[in-house]
Order: C-alpha cells, then structure tokens, then sequence
C-alpha cells in the first residue's frame, strides 16, 4: 500500500509499505479522509512538539475516517461495510488515569502520527474496534475525519462549564477555535467574541448568531472588554497556539472568570502576569486532547446541531501532500481544513 512517511523538516515522500494483517478484536480500515491538524505541521516545520520528538521516519496524521473491510475475532460493534471515524488514542486502560476515566491523560497511550506511533496519511490502518464509531449515511467521510477536532472543542467547552447567558472569547479562529465556537453556541451563550489576524477566519466565525469579531492586530484585549463595559469575559479559550495569546486570556478574562489553553504554543515556555490571575482568582484549565466526546460529536453532527461540512475547504490526493501541507503551513488560499482523500 501506498504511505506518506516524514523524514525529515519539510520532507514527505509516498512509499510503498507492507499492508497490515487484521488482528483480534480489531478491524482493517480503508483509509478514506485524513484531515491535516496544525499538530501535524509542527512536526512538519519543527520535527517535535515540546519533548514529543521525531527520531525516525514517521507517518503523521490523525484525524481520520474510513470503511471497516475486515474484522477481527471477537468484534461484535461494527462490521464490514461499515463507514466509520477512528479515535486516534489507544488507551493503555490499566494506569490510574484510565481506571478514573481520564484516559486522554493515560502515559502508556499510542497515539495516530506521534511518535514513535504511526498516523494515517497510508491506504490502510489497523486499530481496535473499540476505537471506532459508525458514521451515519448522512455524514461524508469528510466530516468524519473533522470529528476528533470537533471533539477537542466539545471537551473544552465541556472542562469550561460554560453556563446559559455567559459570555465567551475565543483566540484563534483555526478548525479547533471554530469548534470550540460550534460547541460553545450549544450552550446557549449571550454572546462570543472571536478574534484572529486572518480576515477570511473571521469571516467565517461571523456568519455564526451571537458573534463579533476582532482582528487580533488591532488591539482586540481593548476591544473586548469596551465592548464588555470593561468587565471582560466569563470564560476565554486559548486556540490560537500563540504565546500571545495565552497573555491575552488573562488580560480578557471576568473577574472569577475561566480561562482555557487548547491551543498548543510554538514557545516551549510563556510568562504571564501571575499575580493579575492571582487577585482576580481567575481559573485555569489546560486541555489535553479529547475524551468521551466522539458519539457525541457523531451525534451532534448526525442531528444537525453542529454543522461542520463547510470546514473542510481543501482536498487534496495522498499523492499531493506536500502541497497540502505546504497550503496550510502559510495560510494559503483561505484554508481552513485541508484534508487528503483517498
């Protein structure tokens, strides 16, 4: 089969692999969709993320949907034929954080495209039929593949404990902003300020109720809390990936108010004003990836609730990764999720 392996800083090349063998409780997956997350262009620009560190070739990616051709024994879930998106974590499920049902923070987890683990940028996949959730015929495998980003803005929305009539900020309009954005609407929010310095990003958040938009070079912490009568927000997201930003949500955020970091900084450090959260007891919640949210999210999608289908902006072929890669590095072309087909 056909595989987009990294080798090093800007170099994927497609290979020819051996096709893996269906084991026991698992299923052989057709890879259909892979969209392309900015965890992925880290490690495409920088070859690490923190101490998460590429030593040998890699296939990347993530955030994936494809059709179960060949089930293992003992799986009983799904079948073949069966369109499904793959959780891209295998959870140790033994580890003190697994027994608590916090397996997102399991240390023995294996997960798609981080090394030493291999993604899914290839033809096909073996994982554990567990892992995996039927798609409903209504949904592309497109969609599909934007349902474990969707499921990292519900968890953030979910840690918030955001409230009917509170209001919200968001910095970063990327696919994990927006999603955190699509979640935070189901919640019945006053009102949600968006800020980014891309103008087709804001354009896109502003076509949702409830949104104003900011652009994030023209002073947006000033903007917002003018146009919060200087109080500021009851909670503020983090999405951008920007030490920046993660400044900004103290600056922006109420009183007592929440302040959430989903977004992963290129900086390996950031400084904040400390003593500014300390005396406006403002709490701090980190989110690492995603967890229970994948039904959900196929759930949410399923009904309409969360629309997500005009994200994917971009399709390219395996073939074409790197220009893919390459678009959503520089922001190219009005991108929003690029995704390779296959």
């Amino acid at each position: 089969m056909k595989a987009a392996i990294f080798y090093k800083l800007r170099d994927i090349r497609i290979k020819d692999v051996k096709e893996p063998k269906v084991r026991p409780g698992c299923a052989l997956i057709k890879v259909k969709a892979v969209g392309i997350c900015r965890s992925d262009v880290h490690y495409y620009t920088q070859g690490r993320i923190g101490s998460q560190i590429i030593k040998k070739p890699l296939v990347l990616g993530h955030e994936a949907a494809g059709l179960v051709v060949e089930t293992g024994k003992g799986v009983t879930n799904i079948k073949k034929g069966d369109r499904v998106s793959l959780e891209p974590g295998i959870f140790c499920g033994k580890c003190p954080q697994c027994r608590t049902g916090r397996p997102n923070l399991c240390k023995k987890v294996r997960f798609f495209g981080t090394p030493p683990i291999n993604g899914t940028f290839l033809e096909y996949v073996v994982h554990p039929a567990g892992m995996l959730f039927k798609l409903p015929e209504r949904l592309s495998y497109g969609e599909g593949a934007l349902i474990e980003p969707l499921t990292v803005g519900m968890y953030a929305v979910e840690l918030a404990k955001i409230k009917t009539g509170e209001t919200v900020a968001i910095l970063g309009a990327g696919p994990i902003g927006l999603s955190i954005l699509k979640s935070a609407l189901c919640r019945k929010v006053k009102h949600i300020y968006v800020t980014d310095y891309l103008a087709y990003r804001l354009k896109y958040a502003a076509k949702h109720k409830k949104v104003t938009v900011v652009n994030a070079g023209a002073e947006p912490v000033k903007k917002i809390l003018r146009m919060t009568k200087g109080r500021g927000v009851d909670v503020v997201f983090e999405a951008a990936g920007k030490a920046e930003a993660v400044k900004q949500t103290i600056e922006v955020a109420a009183t007592g108010g929440r302040v959430v970091w989903a977004g992963i900084p290129d900086e390996d450090t950031v400084t904040i004003d400390c003593h500014e959260a300390r005396r406006r007891e403002l709490l701090i919640i980190n989110v690492r990836r995603t967890k229970h949210q994948n039904e959900k999210a196929v759930r949410a999608l399923a009904s309409g609730k969360i629309y997500v289908k005009d994200m994917v902006t971009h399709r390219f072929p395996l073939k074409d990764i790197t220009k893919a890669f390459q678009l959503v590095e520089k922001y190219k072309d009005g991108v929003i999720k690029a995704v390779i087909e296959m």
